[in-house]
């Protein structure tokens, strides 16, 4: 009797360490002092915990109005530790200072390990043009603020690549309707551009009189 209750002992100890180890590291991280809404910031944490669930990649989303160099260096040290290889790490600020210079803004991922380079497309996100992110929050604001939808955007954008790279589906990703949607604002876009194109070139040196 003695003996099976040092063995149940042994056995709480054990899972209390698997606990406090778990406990040590977040699946999906979402960090900000921008104007993000409610809704938006639950449906990503759903997206990322589904993708952690499945594939085993952590993602996080650091997000400021301003940022300095040595307090990105250390939001960077400190989340580093917070999250479980493989991840990716999405730092944005609005305002970055480096040395004191204002530049226009701080946007990069940060990954793990070289692993999971290829597994994403930042252009896809980030192109001025037609990313996914980039498009929407270059929009000034105005009775909408676009900052919601294009965080909920590029983050679904990025999990539906990570997701497509292991071979699985996300039930809570929008990354799907992202891409078609994407897809439709180019071909647009392209084809609004080829018909001036061509119709200057016609004005410019086939019109007459």
């Amino acid at each position: 009797m003695r003996i099976n209750i040092l063995d149940k002992g042994a056995v709480k100890a054990a899972l209390l360490l698997l606990l406090l180890n778990a406990s040590l590291f977040s699946s999906t991280i979402i960090d900000y002092d921008i104007n993000l809404t409610a809704r938006t910031v639950q449906k990503m944490k759903e997206i990322g915990d589904e993708l952690y669930q499945k594939s085993g990649v952590s993602t996080a989303i650091i997000a400021r109005k301003s940022m300095d160099k040595p307090q990105f260096l250390a939001l960077k040290s400190q989340y580093l530790h917070k999250l479980k290889p493989p991840f990716v790490v999405w730092f944005f600020a609005r305002k970055y200072y480096d040395n004191d210079v204002k530049r226009t803004g701080k946007l990069n991922l940060l990954i793990s390990s070289e692993d999971l380079k290829g597994k994403y497309d930042e252009s896809s996100m980030f192109s001025p043009f037609s990313g996914t992110f980039m498009r929407l929050i270059t929009i000034k604001k105005s009775k909408t603020d676009p900052t919601s939808a294009a965080f909920l955007n590029g983050y679904g954008d990025l999990t539906s690549m990570l997701a497509d790279s292991y071979g699985i589906k996300l039930k809570s990703g929008i990354g799907n309707e992202t891409h078609t949607t994407m897809d439709i604002v180019r071909f647009v876009v392209y084809l609004t551009f080829l018909f001036f194109f061509f119709w200057y070139i016609r004005v410019k040196f086939f019109h007459k009189g």
